[in-house]
């Protein structure tokens, strides 16, 4: 029989011990050294030492003050001749901006078109902001209007067209569909007077044309206007109360449903 490894567990050495051919006992293992693989050291710790602030040297110091100073100095003269030019300029008016609007050259040039003459009239310390004439593509009448704007800064739209082409469907798109409350008369010119939300309209037919005169402004604006209104278009005769222009002046019917003809 072949030999036989025999022998016994030695605890002490890790190894069974004995059943070598030449009687030798084994060595008893030992500690293996070696490199461990994918095992990295772990990072130093950080030094807690304090470190001492930066010094700045004299020449450094110097310059940064310098430089500070140099800053102040500036931003002192910049206000110096700034706060001057805001306290003695005058102040900014509404006026200054508001642009100048030639409503006489401006109708003259649009009479033509227009097919009746455009009001060019401007009561005292009044002013307007646009003139122009629309030649009704969407609503289908031709129509001159101006923004006039009173002394006291009251907007009102004027908006006039021939009397034959302003149907009661233009006066209420006009006058955004306002209902009609009563009637009002202006220098011998009955008016009639419509109200939505406080927006106010005045509406006639005069010399051969149909005015409409609408805005947020006190009654004593447009009585104002609707006064110079009327006697700009009676400068071409005089109307009576349903449009027709006569030679004379007559007496406006008292007619609270009185509305401009179509």
């Amino acid at each position: 029989m072949p030999n036989v490894l025999r022998g016994r567990f030695d605890p002490t050495h890790g190894a069974r011990s004995g059943g070598f051919r030449d009687g030798a006992r084994r060595p008893a293992a030992g500690p293996r050294c070696g490199r461990m693989e994918g095992v990295s050291s772990p990072d130093p710790a950080p030094s807690t030492t304090p470190r001492d602030p930066a010094v700045l040297s004299a020449a450094q110091a110097k310059r940064m003050r310098s430089s500070i100073t140099g800053l102040l100095i500036a931003l002192a003269v910049t206000l110096a001749v700034i706060i001057p030019v805001l306290l003695f300029s005058p102040g900014q008016r509404a006026e200054t901006y508001r642009p100048a609007v030639d409503v006489s050259g401006i109708a003259a040039q649009a009479a033509a078109a227009a097919g009746f003459r455009p009001v060019s009239v401007m009561p005292p310390g009044w002013s307007a902001n646009y003139a122009r004439f629309n030649a009704g593509t969407t609503t289908g009448v031709p129509n001159w209007e101006v923004g006039y704007v009173s002394g006291d800064q009251q907007f009102i739209a004027l908006t006039q067209a021939a009397a034959r082409r302003a149907n009661p469907t233009w006066v209420a798109q006009v006058t955004d569909n306002a209902p009609v409350t009563s009637d009002r008369t202006v220098a011998g010119q009955r008016f009639e007077l419509r109200d939505k939300a406080g927006t106010k309209s005045l509406i006639a037919t005069i010399g051969g044309s149909t005015v409409v005169l609408r805005g947020q402004a006190s009654d004593a604006a447009l009585t104002t206007l609707a006064a110079a209104v009327v006697d700009d278009l009676r400068g071409n005769g005089t109307s009576t109360p349903s449009g027709t222009t006569t030679g004379t002046s007559s007496t406006p019917a008292a007619s609270p449903s009185s509305s401009p003809t179509p």
